[in-house]
């Protein structure tokens, strides 16, 4: 990847040029309302993912985690079937140690999380184990309002 930044005028010019694959992914919006809460953790090993997880499931009484291996270099994702409003959930997902901070950034401005379904070089994203909980889920994967296509940075 490489990164070109100059100004003109009174302008920051800003651009990446990298390779960049198509990737489908699931929003967090729910029909009827709310968000599933998402979060992403990239190039970190198994253990503080899971201490974060328990800490943040406990703190505010959530129901499962579903915790995913998103790529085999220490990416993980995690779902949890709570219906959350937006707002609640991105205090959630922020106030979670170790989620990737460009994720948090980009989810926020288009009001909605997205994980990764498909491949995009280094396999699927793979059930890795479940958090569990006391406290029950109130929706489901049927809830999903869509799925979606776009791009993303190329895996080597």
């Amino acid at each position: 990847m490489r990164f070109i930044k100059f100004s003109l005028f009174r302008y920051r010019v800003s651009l990446y040029i990298s390779q960049v694959t198509s990737v489908t992914g699931i929003n967090s919006d729910l029909v009827g309302g709310g968000h599933v809460i998402m979060w992403e953790f990239d190039d970190t090993d198994q253990a503080p993912v899971i201490a974060a997880l328990r800490s943040t499931q406990a703190r505010f009484h959530l129901p499962e985690i579903i915790l995913l291996r998103s790529h085999p270099n220490g990416g993980y994702h995690a779902y949890c079937f709570k219906r959350t409003p937006w707002v609640r959930s991105i205090h959630i997902v922020s106030g979670t140690n170790g989620v990737d901070p460009g994720y948090i950034s980009m989810c926020a401005m288009r009001q909605h999380w997205t994980l990764r379904t498909s491949d995009k070089g280094q396999g699927l994203p793979k059930f890795h184990m479940l958090l569990d909980s006391k406290q029950p889920t109130d929706c489901s994967y049927r809830d999903f309002k869509d799925a979606v296509r776009y791009e993303t940075w190329r895996m080597r």
